[in-house]
């Protein structure tokens, strides 16, 4: 029976794909750490500043929580399509506004299982670990912090393979 090299085998698994794209992964996550910044930014100007006199109570949450997640994807795609994965073919303009779609979709549903993971953790796993953990809060972040893995994961395979991969280029005949 016939072994293929470690190399090979590697590079069909999980562990493979990571290490040869961890320098994308690199990329997405200084963009991630822009998005946030960009994120709280707009929520605080908006919920502080610019609705705060017409605006109150939870519907100012709800709208500038909104703001700031809309602005953020949006600078996080431009950053991304850039940077991350400014060496892939992405065609014309309209193919543009395609890519900027998808990755809407594709953050929209990194960020609900963000959520939710974020909930589900901090329920079944992180509040069981009493009494040193909610001693000293650590609970939430870390229920918070395991949503953003996932969603991270999330976000990053699927803006791999589906919201920034290469336009086939068409022949010439």
């Amino acid at each position: 029976m016939a072994t293929e090299p470690l190399e090979q085998l590697e590079s069909t698994t999980a562990i493979g794909w990571l290490r040869n794209n961890q320098g994308r992964l690199l990329k997405f996550g200084s963009v991630g750490l822009t998005g946030v910044v960009v994120n709280l930014v707009v929520f605080s100007v908006v919920f502080h500043v610019a609705l705060a006199p017409v605006i109150a109570g939870d519907f100012l949450f709800v709208i500038a929580n909104a703001a700031g997640f809309v602005v953020s994807v949006f600078t996080n795609f431009l950053l991304n399509d850039w940077w991350t994965w400014g060496d892939r073919s992405k065609g014309r303009l309209r193919d543009w506004w395609h890519r900027l779609g998808k990755y809407y979709v594709t953050a929209s549903g990194a960020g609900a299982v963000q959520i939710l993971t974020a909930w589900l953790s901090l329920t079944l796993l992180w509040s069981t670990m009493e009494p040193v953990l909610l001693e000293y809060e650590l609970a939430p972040m870390l229920g918070v912090l395991t949503g953003i893995g996932c969603g991270m994961a999330i976000n990053f395979t699927a803006s791999h393979l589906w919201a920034f991969r290469d336009v086939p280029t068409q022949r010439k005949h």
